[in-house]
This record gives structure tokens, C-alpha cells and sequence, in this order.
């Protein structure tokens, strides 16, 4: 059987990919082009939201985000052989690592490395040096990966344009890595600008080769924008030095769209515009093996406030990006708002009236269109799936049961 390579994210790089630019549907909702504007992903977006919090320990995510380790019974199961599950871990999801089913994981990426861009050092690293979940994961024989970021354009240029601050990052990681017995990296730089691409291009290789020949069991991984605008990737050039990509297959929606619609598409639609399965095509055709892709899907939703209750309306404001847990107990479990699924797409979601007439739209993902993404994966023999982020779903077992129930050796 083909080794699949199955990740649970992070959410890895911003939108941005050479499909169907023509496409009015989809350019009213994707990121701008244009390098002197930024997309703002909601990795992005999160990373703003805690960047100026100081926050020493775990304990203080938890008690900001009302984190109860309340316990859940997970279905009994551990992850084919033959497949890989990997998923990113968010310093501000704290110690919700101790609910996480690690026998369904083959890996996972701790978020992250925050590049200092003018020295290559880094801004924070958050809990990396001293958090049990590396040495809960490994127990398990769970792998563990380092996530190095850097968000925008700017940044980006300032960073790839300057050597000596790639060669610090470089003996910065090495160091890291070796301090908790980690695998490897997973390097989610987003924003790049297209006359920066082949500077991108070098830094890759140069990475990989250096921490290669530091260990030669050392993993490097890349994370893909889910739609390639600028055209950014040198597939040809960086695939001999990849161990694998991670399809950031999300954000085709979000806080820079000017109509709702899903979070991950499944199918291109003339409603919707493009979706995953056009993002997998094209990474295909620029030389992307499946058996080395993995499709990240969100553990998380996308809601603004509209004038109308249809679907692909006009938005008058974005809202937030909520975490499953959130959509669950706010609008599920509480106010009992029926869910309504779109079959296209692919995607779920809720449509909220409120006291003025206004509308509120919120999409998602749960376990029906999960399942739909991960059958559609596993017939294609891509390498696997991918979700943003772990802990999303802290309190409920849903989700860890359907990797159970399609990922299992069991």
C-alpha cells in the first residue's frame, strides 16, 4: 500500500495560486495579487490578535482561553501504518494537547518559530523549550515538527534579501531541534511577493541542506498556499529538497471577502469559484507528487453580518473566525440553530437572524463534510490530510473519532 502522509493542521503559507485568474467569482473573494497589499490569512489574523501578549506559560493560554481539560473518551484506535496524520499545535491553544489522541497521529508541527526578519533570530518561540507536549507526543511515538513563520510582504523581503540573517535562523533551528530530539520543520512563510520568488526559492534549498547535513533524519516540509496568485512555488527547483508540502486548503473565504462562502470549497463552482480540488490539480501539474502532498482542511469557521440570508451574498462586515468548540457550544448546543449543508461545496453552515433584520453567515466544517474531503482524499491517493489547528475542537470527541473511524488500523 502507498505511504499516505495525513496532517492535522496549521493552518501553512497564505492564499495564493496561478488558478483561473480570470475567474470574477473567485477574485472577489481571494487575497489581492498585488504585492504591496498583504492577505491577512487567519493564521495571520490570530498571530496579530496575540502578538502582544507576554504570556510566560501554558497556564496563561489556559485561563485566557477558558481552557477546562474536561476529560473526553476517545474511540480506541491507532493510525494505519501506511498513513500519516500530522497537525499543528498553537502556542495559544496552551495544554489543550492533554484531550489530544495521539495514537491518530503520525506527526505534528509546533506554531511556531516567529522570524525576527531583520537578524533571522527569532521574535518568540512561546512555550517550545519547556512544553510537555513534545515528550507527551514522543511517548506515543508521535514525531514532532518545528513551524518557523514570517508574515508579509514586507518582512519577507527584508528577511530572504539578507544572508547572514538565513544563515542565524539556520543555527537558531539546528540548536532547537537538537535541545528536544525534534524531526524536522515545517516553514510557513506567507505574503511572500513575486520579485522575491527566487530568493525564496534559494532560502529553501539552502535550509534544507544545511539542516540535512546537521541530521540527515531531519524532515523539511513546505507549506502551500491554497491559491498560488503570485506564482511563488519553484516546484522543480525545491522538490528534491522537500519531504513533503502541506496544502493550506482553507482561507478561499474569509475576513477579505466581499461575499460569504466557504472556508474550504470542495468543487470549483460558478457560485463559489474555485476550490480544493482545483488547488490539488494545480500543484499536480506544477510537479507535486500526491505521495508527497498533504491537504490541510480547518478545524475552524468563517462568519460575517449580512443584509440577506442567501448564501454568496453581500457581506457588511466580517465577524471572526471561530473554533469549532465555539461553533459547537455557542450555536449548536446552546441556541439549538439547525445546521444546513451545502452539497457543492461540500461545507456546512448557519444562518443567524438577530433582533434588526440583519443576518449573520457562519461556514464550516464538521464530521459530514469532513467526511466527504477525507474519502475524496484517500480515492485519489493523495498523501494525506491536513487540519488547522489541534485543540479547535477541545471538549468534543467528533472529530478525533472520524480519524479513528477512516484513518485506523484498526
Amino acid at each position: 500500500m502507498k505511504k499516505l502522509f495525513f496532517a492535522i493542521f496549521p493552518l501553512a503559507l497564505s492564499i495564493s495560486c496561478n488558478i483561473d485568474r480570470t475567474s470574477k467569482d473567485n477574485s472577489e473573494n481571494s487575497p489581492n495579487s498585488i504585492d504591496n497589499i498583504d492577505f491577512i490569512s487567519q493564521r495571520h489574523l490570530q498571530n496579530q490578535k496575540f502578538d502582544t501578549l507576554n504570556f510566560k506559560t501554558e497556564e496563561q493560554w489556559d485561563s485566557l482561553n477558558t481552557i477546562t481539560h474536561k476529560k473526553v473518551l476517545h474511540k480506541k484506535g491507532k493510525v494505519h501504518p501506511d498513513i500519516r496524520t500530522f497537525g499543528w499545535h498553537i502556542y495559544s491553544n496552551g495544554s489543550t494537547y492533554k484531550n489530544y489522541n495521539f495514537s491518530m497521529l503520525w506527526g505534528l508541527s509546533y506554531f511556531s518559530y516567529a522570524v525576527q526578519p531583520e537578524t533571522g533570530s527569532y521574535k518568540s518561540i512561546h512555550q517550545w523549550k519547556t512544553t510537555s507536549l513534545i515528550d507527551s507526543a514522543k511517548t506515543k511515538g508521535c514525531k514532532v515538527f518545528f513551524s518557523v513563520s514570517n508574515f508579509g510582504s514586507k518582512n519577507n523581503t527584508t528577511f530572504l534579501r539578507n544572508q547572514k540573517a538565513q544563515n542565524t535562523l539556520i543555527d537558531s533551528l539546528s540548536s532547537l531541534l537538537a535541545l528536544r530530539s525534534a524531526d524536522g520543520i515545517n516553514i510557513d512563510f506567507e505574503g511572500v511577493p513575486k520579485k522575491d520568488k527566487k530568493y525564496f526559492t534559494k532560502f529553501i534549498i539552502e535550509i534544507s541542506k544545511s539542516l540535512k547535513q546537521e541530521n540527515p533524519n531531519y524532515m523539511v516540509s513546505l507549506c502551500l498556499y491554497a491559491i498560488d496568485w503570485n506564482d511563488i512555488f519553484d516546484i522543480k527547483a525545491v522538490d528534491p529538497y522537500i519531504d513533503f508540502y502541506t496544502l493550506m486548503g482553507y482561507d478561499y473565504y474569509g475576513s477579505f471577502s466581499k461575499k460569504t462562502g466557504p472556508v474550504t470549497p470542495f468543487k470549483n463552482s460558478k457560485k463559489f469559484g474555485n476550490g480544493l480540488e482545483t488547488s490539488v490539480n494545480y500543484y499536480k501539474n506544477k510537479g507535486v507528487h500526491f505521495d508527497k502532498l498533504i491537504v490541510g482542511l480547518p478545524y475552524y469557521g468563517v462568519e460575517w453580518y449580512t443584509k440577506k440570508p442567501e448564501t454568496g451574498t453581500v457581506v457588511t462586515k466580517f465577524k471572526s473566525h471561530p473554533r469549532y468548540q465555539s461553533i459547537r457550544r455557542l450555536y449548536i448546543d446552546s441556541l439549538k440553530i439547525p445546521i444546513q449543508f451545502d452539497p457543492k461545496s461540500a461545507s456546512s453552515y448557519i444562518i443567524i437572524k438577530d433582533d434588526t433584520n440583519q443576518y449573520r453567515q457562519l461556514f464550516f466544517e464538521d464530521v459530514k463534510s469532513l467526511s466527504i474531503k477525507y474519502d475524496w482524499i484517500k480515492s485519489n491517493k493523495i498523501g494525506g490530510v491536513g487540519i488547522w489547528a489541534l485543540g479547535y475542537d477541545d471538549g468534543y470527541s467528533e472529530f478525533w473519532d472520524l480519524l479513528t473511524e477512516k484513518f485506523s488500523q484498526e
